[in-house]
């Protein structure tokens, strides 16, 4: 895989007073999701809902047969990335180390997050059985100033990956008061991580000197995983149901580089109360990463024998940053159309969002706030995403 990705991502940078860098480790965030405040354990109804529980798959509709999700482009920003972007871009212009040195202090504390992707999907619903399988191919990038390491300098985490999720559902009719729906999935992924710090002078060589400068931090690397799922769903008022996941069996590590994936155990709750004039009405609550698998990466000032960073993962014990918590309301759902809205909490944060389909074109846009250090509140990073796709 080229390193020459790592140059657009770069501008799309993350400058911060802190060490801290890395949000928790996620492989995709759907927008519908997250306009939910990111909680989906225990609802589901989407082929993405391998990335969260591959039960959920029960959940699809029924209604349209066989699901073809195409070209699901996804562009997810921080509020000043524009801003920070086109200033470092315009400093870097004038070869001028100053003059970068002071749009980096200038930014010192301002969280600046940059992802694209795309996800492809084919799913069924049979009934009793369900299935999807799914292509990802994404990009992402994290940088910030850090005041412990050389002066002027910006630290950066950037990846590119892509890789094979699939999953099957089966749901056990009436077994005691409710239906228990069994999910169990898998995936393959591949990509290229960068992990590296950067002085102002190098930033302006990075055009030239780029490849040099990833060579020394960049990481390519495979791996595989396993995931499983439970939904109990409960026949009685308010359709209540209980969720249960474990992603990332084996984890998905990619042998420590950045973007690792750890093994997380997940549990939700979801009711569905009927409100006249709405089609269906979903409040859900997800606790996330149950056992504390997730870690923020802090790095320090000096380097390991080979040149890489030298970082140490520290563990956090937020329990805010787990917790989610999320309402929908389905507007309406015909043959041609539908129209949801959403809002919830994410990490302690208010999220919304709305997801069109018109035909076969569809349209989400969401803005949910990341949690980018160890206790919430220290660096709170406003997103913002917009998703366009062709489905039928």
């Amino acid at each position: 895989m080229s390193n020459k990705w790592i140059l657009p991502t770069l501008v799309a940078l993350t400058v911060s007073s802190s060490a801290l860098a890395a949000p928790h480790a996620y492989l995709y965030k759907d927008s519908r999701v997250m306009a939910m405040g990111g909680a989906g354990v225990a609802t589901g109804g989407y082929s993405t809902s391998l990335f969260q529980n591959p039960a959920g798959l029960s959940n699809l509709s029924t209604e349209h047969g066989l699901i073809v999700e195409l070209l699901g482009l996804s562009f997810t920003a921080s509020g000043e990335a524009a801003n920070v972007t086109q200033d470092i871009l315009d400093a870097i212009d004038t070869d001028d180390t100053e003059a970068v040195k002071d749009v980096l202090n200038a930014y010192a504390g301002t969280p600046v997050h940059l992802d694209f992707s795309n996800y492809s999907s084919v799913s069924y619903n049979h009934g009793d059985i369900a299935w999807s399988l799914g292509l990802l191919a994404a990009s992402e990038a994290n940088l910030l100033v850090n005041p412990y390491s050389v002066a002027d300098s910006v630290e950066i985490q950037a990846r590119g990956y892509g890789g094979l999720n699939a999953g099957v559902s089966y749901t056990l009719r009436e077994l005691w008061i409710g239906d228990l729906a069994l999910g169990l999935g898998g995936k393959f992924y591949a990509q290229n991580s960068y992990e590296d710090t950067l002085n102002a002078q190098e930033l302006i060589d990075f055009e030239q000197s780029g490849d040099d400068i990833a060579d020394r931090a960049s990481e390519t690397r495979t791996a595989f995983s396993f995931d499983i799922g439970a939904i109990y769903q409960i026949d009685a008022p308010l359709s209540p149901s209980l969720g249960f996941s474990v992603m990332n069996i084996g984890g998905l590590d990619f042998e420590d580089a950045f973007g690792s994936q750890p093994m997380t155990v997940n549990i939700g709750g979801a009711i569905e109360p009927e409100i006249p004039f709405i089609k269906r009405t979903r409040l859900a609550i997800d606790y996330m990463d149950l056992l504390g698998a997730n870690t923020y990466r802090l790095y320090f000032p000096t380097t390991n024998e080979d040149g890489s960073p030298y970082y140490k993962d520290i563990e956090s014990d937020d329990m805010m940053q787990n917790l989610r918590l999320g309402l929908s309301a389905l507007i309406y759902d015909n043959s041609w159309s539908s129209l949801e809205l959403a809002t919830g909490l994410y990490q302690g944060n208010v999220t919304g969002g709305i997801d069109f389909v018109a035909s076969i074109f569809k349209l989400s846009v969401s803005t949910y706030a990341e949690e980018v250090g160890p206790v919430s509140g220290d660096y709170t990073d406003r997103r913002y995403t917009v998703d366009l796709g062709i489905a039928w």
